[in-house]
């Protein structure tokens, strides 16, 4: 009795709150990117209007990933793994002198990198 019969998670168990937890928890850090996405397009318009866009380079990058589950791995939130959800970060570049750079670098980097690049594009 009250098993089922189906093998798999009864509704309302422990697994079936977790997932329904996860999804909720991606739909919000899927709603402030837009917002954070929302605001960059706001200073990036500032910016052409104020004609500083030529003389600007904007920098976006992230401590962290954030992981929803994604994975077998147990990679929910961030912090106490180093799954690739949570530790492949982005680096955007862009405005002046971002044309001389790669579009696109692959292999592993570290964060301490971004300074001394961002020196040698200022020249």
């Amino acid at each position: 009795t009250g098993g089922g019969g189906g093998g798999g998670a009864a509704p309302g168990s422990r697994s079936d709150k977790v997932k329904a937890a996860m999804e909720r928890d991606a739909s919000a850090y899927a709603r402030e990117l837009r917002c954070a996405d929302s605001y960059l397009q706001a200073v990036w318009q500032i910016l052409e209007r104020a004609g500083l866009l030529e003389d600007t380079t904007v920098l976006i990058s992230a401590d962290h990933g954030e992981g929803f589950m994604q994975s077998h791995h147990s990679d929910a939130g961030h912090g106490g793994a180093v799954y690739d959800t949570q530790v492949r970060i982005p680096l955007v570049i862009a405005g002046a002198g971002a044309d001389a750079l790669p579009a696109r670098v692959g292999g592993v980097w570290s964060e301490t990198a971004i300074a001394p690049t961002v020196l040698e594009m200022m020249g």
